[in-house]
């Protein structure tokens, strides 16, 4: 039970890795905020009450400034204080410069990168409130390694990992301590839409990967949850690499089925 007593925001929360953390933060005793724009999140929300957890759902864009100043609000007056952010929420976005149109480009940007200032602008006051806090960014080992059709997924995630270390360093004195984690081949609903696109997926990443299978959500949570965690409590400004070995390889180098 790590997070007693700890309220934790993770955004993107009603599918994938962020749904993921969601429970990984529940199960080990903090109180959630499910925050996303798909409202699956409200009843993910309730199914955890149900359960005897402590989480609620709160509809945000986080490209949306009103949003994300919401979203604290919303979780200061439910829960008191805040103690962890998880900026998770991202899109896919595939194509070069010359094919990517100037609206997806900056709807990526938009949600992909300005959406982990937007949080963490409101966020790290409320945090200071508490006597400090952690942020956890999701990343991508995309943003660490170029790889054919990820020009502007790329670029975002590698915003990311140069804004983490910014504000790991601009916030250090106050008690917050931030960090990225880079995410490789993923089994979420992003990337894998069909049961067929998931199949394939798996069966050519386990032949890819040097450890031999795809990640899980529930790989990227439980990293996660050690970064929120004192037990990484002399951690801060990493890009923490889950991959299976991914950016060993070299496979970035073409279009892929998951870019992460």
């Amino acid at each position: 039970m790590r997070f007693q007593g700890k309220s934790v925001i993770v955004t993107g929360g009603a599918s994938g890795i962020g749904e993921a953390t969601v429970k990984q933060f529940i199960a080990e005793g903090a109180s959630v905020v499910i925050a996303d724009v798909n409202p699956a999140g409200r009843a993910i929300a309730q199914g955890l009450r149900q359960e005897g957890g402590k989480a609620i759902f709160v509809q945000t864009d986080v490209s949306k400034a009103h949003d994300a100043e919401h979203l604290v609000q919303e979780t200061l007056r439910q829960y008191g204080r805040l103690d962890i952010l998880h900026n998770n929420a991202g899109i896919l976005v595939v194509g070069d410069v010359t094919t990517i149109s100037e609206a997806d480009w900056d709807r990526c940007i938009n949600i992909n990168l300005k959406g982990v200032y937007l949080i963490s602008k409101y966020a790290i006051p409320a945090m200071e409130q508490s006597g400090g806090g952690v942020i956890i960014n999701t990343a991508s080992t995309a943003g660490i390694s170029g790889g054919g059709g990820y020009s502007v997924y790329g670029a975002s995630k590698a915003g990311i990992i140069l804004l983490t270390q910014c504000m790991a360093l601009d916030f250090a004195a106050q008690n917050i301590r931030v960090n990225a984690v880079c995410p490789g081949p993923t089994a979420t609903p992003m990337i894998l839409s069909s049961a067929a696109d998931r199949q394939d997926a798996l069966e050519r990443w386990s032949e890819e990967l040097p450890i031999g299978r795809a990640g899980e959500p529930e790989d990227i949570a439980k990293a996660v949850a050690y970064l929120a965690s004192d037990d990484a409590a002399f951690v801060t400004g990493t890009a923490f690499v889950i991959d299976g070995g991914r950016l060993l390889t070299g496979i970035g180098q073409r279009i892929a089925v998951n870019p992460n």
